[in-house]
């Protein structure tokens, strides 16, 4: 008896669902919850980790920004005002002195003077030409050393009755008052030459017409020629030849002077009428007296 009141006590407390008499009572609700008397240990279930933090790829490496250019803190510098360039002077051109021809005396040798007049004769020589100068108060000799003659731009110009203004220095030789320029820029033309010759036909010229100046034309038929000189014969046919005598000096400053070798060529002379050995020959004195007009 006792057992069995024990069993049961032990199936009443293990399922509180079963009575001593084997039927199923339903075991009454507590009124309260009891309180555990200890705090139940959390129980965390197993987790995996985490996927690790994706590792953003790295970008590009981005264009470095031009470093500024500092500000300039010196203290600015005044522009300094530009020169204002002068307008140069006129230099006016200083007036040349004129000394009249008549007032040169041999007292003002080795002076320098400056004179105008009309060329009224001409000659040659073996270093020059020389050039007689009148102004209505005197004469003198205007003396040209090739040197100086060939520099001069007006050369074509200075001959008979030409006007001319010449700068030079006062000399003196075999008693003859003479001007002697040192370049040929002393030497200018004011005013043209003049034809101071008769134009003549070569087969009216005779022994009587010795020391006129003339002006022939002819052509070239024959040449001679020396170490000092040349003869050039011309015909215009209103006669025989006629012997034109030329300086060397004379020869070499002609223009176009190789045509005067050239037979048939025509030529155009000025020159003085002289006789030599009973022949008549025409001499000119400077170069631009020959003029070669034209050749076959």
């Amino acid at each position: 008896m006792r057992k069995g009141l024990l069993l049961c006590i032990v199936v009443v407390l293990t399922t509180g669902l079963v009575g001593c008499g084997g039927a199923t009572q339903q075991a009454p609700s507590p009124t309260t919850r009891p309180l555990p008397t200890t705090a139940p240990t959390a129980t965390y279930a197993l987790t995996e980790p985490p996927p690790p933090t994706e590792t953003s790829s790295p970008t590009d490496t981005p264009t470095p920004l031009p470093t500024p250019t500092p500000a300039d803190t010196s203290t600015p510098t005044t522009s300094p005002t530009p020169e204002v360039t002068p307008t140069p002077e006129v230099t006016p051109t200083p007036e040349v002195t004129q000394t009249s021809i008549g007032s040169i005396t041999t007292d003002r040798a080795g002076e320098e003077v400056t004179v105008e007049g009309t060329v009224v004769g001409t000659a040659s020589f073996s270093k020059g030409f020389k050039f007689t100068l009148d102004d209505g108060t005197g004469q003198i000799t205007l003396l040209m050393w090739h040197s100086v003659y060939d520099d001069c731009w007006d050369a074509a110009e200075i001959n008979l009755g030409a006007k001319v203004q010449a700068t030079g220095e006062v000399g003196q030789y075999e008693g003859e008052l003479q001007l002697e320029p040192g370049f040929g820029g002393d030497v200018r033309a004011i005013e043209g030459m003049a034809s101071w010759a008769t134009r003549r036909e070569i087969g009216s010229l005779t022994g009587a017409d010795e020391g006129e100046r003339v002006m022939i034309e002819g052509e070239v038929v024959r040449v001679e020629g020396f170490s000092s000189a040349a003869k050039v014969f011309l015909n215009d046919g209103t006669g025989g030849d006629l012997m034109v005598f030329i300086w060397r000096t004379t020869l070499d400053r002609i223009p176009n002077n190789t045509a005067l070798g050239t037979l048939g060529s025509r030529v155009r002379v000025v020159g003085t009428v002289e006789m030599y050995e009973g022949a008549l020959e025409v001499v000119p004195t400077l170069p631009y007296d020959v003029v070669v007009l034209g050749t076959e």
